[in-house]
């Protein structure tokens, strides 16, 4: 008898136990749930060495879409930014504000936008150097070798060059041009928004004087309207843009997009009101991203 009642008794506060902890507020959640993926992007300075160029580049800035993430198995395709002169290596970013376009863009692809390296292309004397190899600096090979293989063994980037697309604005635009016509296999396509028609210092001759120390020859090898003239190039896309009131860029920017066009490139011209101003560069990347990313393979991502 005393041991049914032992019993019962254990039943009983049993009972109350699980009545107590009925009422009681709920306690936290044990089991975790993913956190809501970034809606922005981040950028960031990172040094990018001069490993083969010895190139003295102050550091660059970096863009990571809101979906990257370091270890992830799909490799992003990579933009290249390149800034005038003077200038800087985040007045993509500040001045030009291309974060908010890339992170809209992303928003609407999953998290994916194209990872943006904007690299120096002035050097710490923030130089007209007009952006070739010469007895100044190795510019060429900073910008065409170290940094694409710090961006592939740093980052979760495609190293496909065929997702590999330079763009820049006056010098920078002519550089961007420059580097796919020297290097059509690293970068198939570009943009050159209110770029020259070929690299000068107000005059070809002016500029062999001053970088090349008059030697014609170094500089014409490297000339991308003498290249064009004599190479076809059936795998290069380019978007060439000016402002309608920009001259003497609006002349010199139809030079390139015919000799552009002579040597097989399947390029765009594109002109909006303006001259020579950020304004307009910060609109003419919104309006090329949706065909970078086209070029580039984002297009196929979903939304």
């Amino acid at each position: 008898m005393a041991r049914n009642v032992a019993v019962l008794a254990v039943l009983v506060l049993a009972a109350a136990l699980v009545a107590a902890c009925g009422d009681a507020p709920a306690g936290p959640d044990l089991v975790s749930e993913d956190p809501p993926p970034p809606v922005t992007g981040t950028v960031s300075t990172v040094t990018i060495p001069a490993t083969a160029s010895g190139f003295a580049a102050r550091d660059a800035h970096l863009y990571l879409p809101p979906g990257y993430h370091p270890g992830q198995a799909q490799r992003l395709p990579v933009l290249v930014m390149l800034a005038g002169v003077p200038g800087n290596t985040g007045d993509w970013f500040t001045s030009g504000e291309i974060q908010p376009a890339l992170d809209e863009f992303a928003a609407g692809h999953a998290g994916v936008a194209p990872i943006v390296v904007a690299p120096d292309d002035t050097g710490t004397g923030d130089e007209d150097l007009l952006c070739m190899d010469s007895p100044r600096a190795k510019l060429d090979t900073y910008l065409s070798r170290d940094v694409p293989r710090w961006v592939t063994q740093n980052l979760a980037a495609d190293p496909d060059s065929r997702h590999w697309a330079v763009a820049g604005l006056s010098y920078g635009g002519t550089c961007a041009y420059e580097l796919a016509v020297r290097h059509p296999a690293q970068f198939p396509t570009f943009a050159d928004f209110s770029g020259e028609e070929r690299p000068m210092h107000d005059t070809v001759a002016a500029a062999v004087n001053d970088i090349f120390a008059g030697d014609n020859t170094a500089y014409r090898r490297q000339d991308p309207l003498a290249i064009l003239a004599q190479r076809t190039f059936r795998g290069t896309a380019g978007m060439i843009t000016v402002g309608a009131d920009d001259e003497p860029y609006t002349s010199e920017q139809q030079t390139v997009f015919q000799a552009c066009r002579r040597a097989g490139m399947q390029v765009q011209w594109k002109t909006l009101p303006g001259g020579h101003e950020w304004s307009l560069w910060a609109e003419f990347f919104r309006q090329s991203l949706p065909w970078l990313a086209q070029r580039l393979g984002l297009d196929r991502v979903p939304g």
